[in-house]
């Protein structure tokens, strides 16, 4: 008996209609299947990583937590560098061609995979030679010289994950991203417990590492069996004929991201270089792992948003475009809202949970279940954007929303962990609206030039 049959038998009589409408419509199947998926391993995987995260609390302490915490800033910082925008490019371009063109969608495969190696690489040594003045000089902490050079080999890895994740959304393989997921949690989770218990602080990092090779070697082998499926060529001879890409849309994502993650560490940076700061940022990090699991379940159905919407972009289904964006628009939003309101009521007993010293940072959870829900509300905004391959606006809105965040933190907010969570809030709640009036002028311009480009040449 298949997974969809025993859903359709356990389920209440009263739903079985909007199952038999969302299996009749070709748009609702796609989404819902590809939900289904993305929420089955990742829900386990992010229950577990949840899990570690307080057991590892516990055992390094505020202060040490806050360490794991900036590292992990500072990780993903270089990261927006190594990955370059390749994952984004990825599974917007492969969902694209794949039908309409398996060669070009083979050799985008192929330019990205091989390209997120040498960015990786080029930005893994410069995090290696720069750490010991980073740790000085940055981080007010010249003992996390060590472990920032170790860290050069989880962004190395986190790059090139992050392109075959791309990769993986673009054939809409949400099943086999469910799976590596899955497997992948269940590996991090005694990796993590087992080095933090017997190397503390370094044998968190270094099981990060390790977890990441993991994660690595299982979307390889998925990748080639995608190819395969979908008679997309593996081969990397021809990749360099699609290099154009890199600066069309792979360099405004990463400027992009760039803007969103150096601001982002920028904002712990200083934090952490207030007096007790790395305190605070335990604090925080303990509460950030909340906003991860509240927006799970959002950014997991808005991984299959973005190949569904290109395709359709693709095909010039604006109907179906529209409603897709519509539909996932309130559906992330109330899932957010749905997931962040018990982690609200129950935000003390939580924080307990991370030790005694995590109980002040109620309020931090408060405020990062409340942001969390505007975030939500911006998921779908940005799809649009680069479905759309509006890529100048996008890079306008990162801009703003870095400065945003900086100004509100600088200007407005106490410099603790609560002053972080505020600077976010006041940032997502003023960008949803200018982003949801923008993103709408984007669409009726892209399929404007794209219904010009399919109308045929009259002969004289």
């Amino acid at each position: 008996m298949s997974i969809k049959s025993v859903v359709v038998c356990c389920c209440p009589s009263l739903i079985r209609p909007l199952i038999d409408r969302v299996e009749a419509s070709p748009l609702g199947y796609r989404l819902a299947r590809g939900a289904f998926w993305s929420m089955t391993g990742g829900v386990i995987a992010r229950g577990l990583g949840l899990i570690a995260s307080i057991l590892v609390a516990r055992m390094l302490g505020k202060s040490g937590f806050g360490e794991l915490g900036i590292i992990q800033s500072t990780v993903g910082m270089f990261g927006t560098f190594a990955g370059f925008g390749l994952g984004l490019t990825a599974t917007k371009f492969i969902a694209e061609y794949r039908t309409v063109d398996p060669e070009k969608a083979g050799r985008i495969r192929g330019l990205s995979n091989g390209f997120a190696w040498i960015t990786g690489g080029i930005t893994a040594l410069i995090l290696f030679f720069m750490a010991p003045w980073l740790a000085v000089h940055t981080l007010a902490a010249p003992d996390l010289k060590g472990l920032l050079q170790v860290g050069s080999l989880l962004l190395l890895l986190t790059a090139v994950s992050g392109v075959q994740m791309g990769i993986l959304s673009g054939f809409e393989s949400f099943k086999t991203v469910a799976k590596i997921s899955l497997w992948t949690g269940l590996a991090s989770f005694p990796l993590m417990v087992a080095g933090v218990y017997l190397a503390g602080l370094s044998g968190a990092v270094w099981a990060m590492v390790l977890a990441m090779g993991l994660n690595w070697f299982f979307n390889h082998v998925a990748i080639r069996s995608e190819c395969n499926k979908a008679d997309v060529p593996y081969a990397y001879g021809q990749s360099w004929k699609e290099v154009t890409v890199l600066w069309r849309f792979a360099l405004p994502a990463m400027i992009s991201g760039m803007f969103i993650t150096l601001s982002d560490w920028a904002l712990t940076a200083m934090l952490v270089n207030e007096p007790g700061g790395y305190g605070q940022m335990g604090l925080f990090n303990a509460a950030r792992q909340w906003h991860v699991l509240i927006l799970y379940v959002p950014l997991s159905i808005s991984n299959m948003t973005l190949p569904i919407l290109s395709n359709l972009l693709g095909e010039g289904n604006r109907r179906q475009y529209n409603k897709l964006v519509m539909v996932t628009s309130l559906l992330l939003t109330g899932l957010a809202f749905g997931a962040a309101l018990p982690v609200a009521l129950f935000s003390t007993n939580i924080m307990r949970a991370y030790g005694h010293d995590f109980i002040q940072g109620e309020r931090v959870l408060l405020l990062v279940c409340f942001y969390s829900c505007w975030w939500a509300a911006n998921i779908v905004i940005g799809q649009v954007l680069w479905s759309t391959g509006s890529s100048g606006l996008a890079m306008i809105l990162a801009a703003a929303r870095a400065v945003i965040l900086l100004g509100s933190f600088l200007l407005v907010t106490p410099k603790n962990a609560c002053g972080i969570a505020l600077a976010y809030t006041i940032t997502y709640v003023l960008m949803t609206a200018y982003q949801g009036i923008l993103s709408a002028r984007s669409v009726d311009k892209s399929f404007l030039s794209r219904s010009q480009a399919l109308q045929p040449i009259e002969q004289p």
